[in-house]
């Protein structure tokens, strides 16, 4: 009998070939303690993608980078390196937030819209109440979707692309001085 496999398991995390490097989860991981207090800067780490690494490793299971290799591993973390996860982080979050708002923007036109010029809407109508509740559906609904839609998906692949890009432009400049 097979084992069900588990399609969120390390195996199918995304591994880009465009030579910039993709963060692992324990440096992602490992990085946010340390910004947060939780974790020393300091262990045994790849040198040339900056996993961490037991002692006794002898191939980085992120780049496969030979630890008696050139790139000897190190025994911190380059603040440089966590300087390009924080910056990537921050270009996504604030690109992913402005297409939500946009979102949500659109949905507030929307309510308003619908409000304004659909006579049995009207204010002057008499008919506050239905037109409250369209109101509040419009912005619940449409507002939540939207977001959803445009920040969710549009945002998300907007922003990853523009951090990658960011990230591949200081990955080949550090890279270049290390």
């Amino acid at each position: 009998m097979t084992q069900p496999t588990n399609q969120y398991n390390e195996d199918v995390r995304y591994h880009p070939d465009d030579d910039c490097p993709l963060f692992s989860e324990s440096l992602e991981e490992h990085i946010v303690g340390i910004t947060r207090g939780t974790l020393p800067n300091h262990g045994t780490f790849c040198g040339n993608c900056y996993t961490p690494l037991s002692p006794d490793t002898a191939k980085c299971p992120h780049c496969g980078a030979l630890t008696d290799g050139s790139r000897r591993p190190v025994e911190t973390i380059p603040d440089e390196v966590m300087a390009m996860l924080r910056d990537q982080r921050k270009t996504e979050s604030s690109i992913v937030n402005s297409f939500a708002y946009a979102g949500f923007i659109i949905a507030i036109c929307f309510a308003l819209w619908l409000i304004l010029t659909v006579p049995y809407l009207r204010p002057e109508s008499g008919h506050l109440i239905t037109a409250t509740v369209v109101f509040s559906l419009v912005l619940i609904i449409g507002g939540r979707t939207l977001a959803g839609v445009l920040g969710g998906y549009y945002g998300d692949h907007v922003a990853y692309e523009r951090a990658r890009k960011r990230l591949r432009l200081k990955w080949t400049a550090f890279s270049a001085a290390r």
